[in-house]
């Protein structure tokens, strides 16, 4: 198949990729072509390239879209924790004035009934808390806001 993947760093390429036989892919991306191993782990992938490995996660859009605004260790550097999701706040864990740590659950929202923690994109204290229980969210709405 053809894949967008988007590199730590915010880069993005286009790979085209398949899998010749189990746990190994043939790639070619720019004209350049790579053959790996791949080995399944938990939630992620080990692959082993030219003999260095790497751990990679695979995500669809949602995935991809909670992690960009603050759900896991990714996220923006300004203040606001903004929802990926539509949905319910289900319980606000964070309160102003606590401090919180870099990925540290502040916010849960229930989207198509699953309970979706949302955790801080930065470390810091809450400055403001914009919602509370039962609350309905937008995509893009501020949940929290994080001083440094």
């Amino acid at each position: 198949g053809r894949y967008e993947v988007t590199t730590p760093d915010g880069d993005t390429f286009v790979v085209e990729a398949y899998e010749p036989e189990a746990g190994r892919l043939h790639l070619l991306r720019d004209g350049e072509s790579h053959d790996v191993e791949i080995r399944e782990v938990d939630a992620s992938y080990d692959v082993k390239q030219d003999g260095q490995r790497h751990q990679i996660e695979v995500l669809n859009e949602r995935e991809l879209r909670m992690l960009k605004a603050g759900v896991g260790a990714a996220g923006g550097g300004g203040p606001d924790l903004e929802s990926p999701i539509a949905g319910t706040v289900v319980e606000t864990i964070a309160a102003e004035g606590d401090d919180v740590d870099k990925g540290e659950t502040v916010v849960i929202v229930e989207a198509m009934k699953m309970e979706n923690d949302l955790k801080a994109h930065k470390a810091g204290a809450i400055s403001a808390v914009q919602v509370e229980s039962g609350d309905s969210v937008e995509i893009g709405d501020t949940l929290v806001s994080i001083g440094d």
